[in-house]
């Protein structure tokens, strides 16, 4: 697995005072990853630039200033310690590093509300272009439903199948045909990681889960961590992770069943049967994906996707917040830079359940002859 740090890739919120230009202030800082928050103690805000000290650093993203530079396994950003070059200074006796240069240098998009003083970093290219190269699944840190934390990184040894789904989906009445394939082939080395993509956590996903009696690995992801850090833009979407951790195959739709409601259309019994290929056969499977095809599809997004979803992190944030005028500003933009994604908009609309299946409706029947889900690229029987 890569190193949680690497989770860090997309995300960073930093809830913070408002700061004049020119000024100075320090005082709890809240940073929000894909994966965990940190609170900072110690943290300055100068000029509207976050500056950290270097244990916050790798406390918030796993960077280390080292004499080559701010490294990140195998990356590193040369850094200029003059105080005019803008990277590092001393504060009352302390050394701080400037978080938000380093974003700047390394072409993370950033989103910000500045009268609330809050941030959102987007994906960091030269990151997920490194584990993209390996198909080393990113690995992350997500609560059960008893509160416990799991890795993804605590399966390995194992096959994986990792599967989203929601509440506002009708793909949570398909938790019992997850659950009729783990009895299947629970002794066959495979572990199946549901993923509950909703931000009302338990309250919304615990009724799913009981009625399909599920006994499979049920996790809650109310920051939408998973769908970030694996480039998902629908629910369900499965990915299919080998014993050492490396993607076999990436983010794709993934039923148990076959589906046809109006225009969509999957054949999720094709699907399971190579996800039972693959669970017999391995890396031999004509299921898995080859090298080539794990690079085209593990990339980097484009910048107006990265930013999308630095927006939508902000907008569940001030949803969380009780800000919901702030919420709906952020998930406009993020629906308006990636219309494809579809976490996007029914995230939203959960929080008018009156008004949700009307939008879905009129949307789906505005595709045209654009696909509901991306085609499943399955090899011939």
């Amino acid at each position: 697995m890569i190193n949680q740090g690497f989770g860090h890739w997309l995300v960073l919120v930093f809830a913070l005072a408002v700061i004049p230009a020119g000024r100075a202030t320090a005082g709890r800082v809240t940073v929000i990853t894909p994966d965990h928050t940190s609170e900072l103690s110690k943290a300055q805000i100068i000029d509207n630039d976050l500056w950290v000290t270097p244990d916050e650093l790798q406390q918030i993203n796993h960077f280390e200033l080292k004499p080559q530079g701010a490294c990140c396994g195998a990356i590193c950003i040369p850094v200029d310690r003059t105080p005019s070059a803008g990277f590092v200074r001393d504060v009352d006796g302390k050394s701080f590093f400037n978080l938000s240069k380093l974003a700047r240098t390394l072409n993370q998009p950033v989103v910000a509300e500045a009268d609330r003083g809050v941030f959102s970093f987007g994906e960091i290219p030269a990151v997920r272009s490194a584990a993209a190269a390996t198909a080393e699944a990113p690995d992350f840190s997500l609560p059960d439903r008893t509160g416990k934390i799991v890795h993804l990184s605590d399966f390995h040894g194992k096959k994986v199948f990792l599967v989203t789904w929601a509440s506002w989906c009708g793909c949570k009445l398909d938790l019992s045909g997850w659950q009729a394939l783990h009895e299947e082939l629970k002794d066959k080395n495979l572990a199946i990681v549901a993923v509950a993509e909703d931000t009302a956590g338990e309250e919304a996903a615990g009724e799913w889960y009981d009625r399909a009696k599920a006994t499979y690995t049920t996790l809650l992801d109310p920051d939408h961590v998973v769908s970030s850090l694996f480039h998902m833009v629908n629910v369900p979407t499965g990915v299919w992770i080998d014993e050492q951790g490396h993607v076999v195959r990436p983010a794709e739709v993934a039923y148990s069943r076959d589906v046809a409601l109006m225009s969509i259309k999957v054949n999720g019994s094709d699907y399971v049967a190579g996800l039972r290929d693959w669970v017999e056969n391995g890396a031999k499977s004509k299921y898995a994906m080859t090298p080539e095809q794990l690079r085209d599809n593990l990339g980097v997004r484009p910048p107006k996707e990265a930013t999308a979803d630095a927006h939508f992190k902000l907008a569940t944030y001030f949803k969380e917040h009780n800000e919901p005028e702030l919420a709906a500003r952020h998930w406009k933009e993020a629906q308006a830079l990636n219309p494809d994604s579809w976490n996007y908009h029914r995230q939203e609309w959960s929080y008018t359940p009156k008004e949700a299946l009307g939008n879905w409706l009129t949307k789906v029947r505005g595709l045209g002859d654009k696909p509901y889900y991306a085609p499943l690229n399955l090899p011939e029987k």
